[in-house]
């Protein structure tokens, strides 16, 4: 951890939540702008996001809260991939060449279980590399 502009220690996973949070959001929002807003389960990354995006953002700002926002996130996160790969299939066909019902969506669950993937491997290398500099 670092020292943030308060002297208070700066907690990366917080930060790291809140930014694939934003990226969520937009990626929710712009997928639903691209299917002519047709059906509010484009907005999914959204929600994902703006969940991670708050616990993220509740993390940096309190040493209490720390912990337990930490654990939100990873929840999410794991929510988000697990629940985006339905899409794989969808995926496959897409990438070599097919077509698919909804195209805009498969992409786009793609993209969630891609960042939502991200988040858990950054969190739980950063867990492992806390425990050995704790010893």
């Amino acid at each position: 951890m670092e020292k943030g502009r308060e002297g208070r220690r700066v907690d990366a996973t917080g930060r790291v939540a809140s930014m694939i949070g934003v990226i969520l959001i937009v990626l929710g929002v712009a997928g639903y702008l691209a299917t002519g807003m047709a059906s509010v389960t484009a907005l999914i990354p959204a929600f994902l996001g703006i969940i991670l995006f708050v616990a993220g953002w509740v993390g940096t700002r309190s040493e209490k809260a720390r912990t337990p926002a930490l654990v939100v996130s990873v929840l999410v996160a794991a929510l988000g991939f697990f629940g985006s790969l339905r899409g794989l299939g969808d995926f496959a066909t897409l990438i070599s060449g097919g077509t698919v019902e909804r195209p805009v969506a498969t992409v786009a669950q793609m993209l969630t279980a891609l960042l939502c993937l991200g988040f858990l491997t950054f969190v739980v290398r950063w867990v492992a590399g806390r425990r050995r500099r704790m010893g």
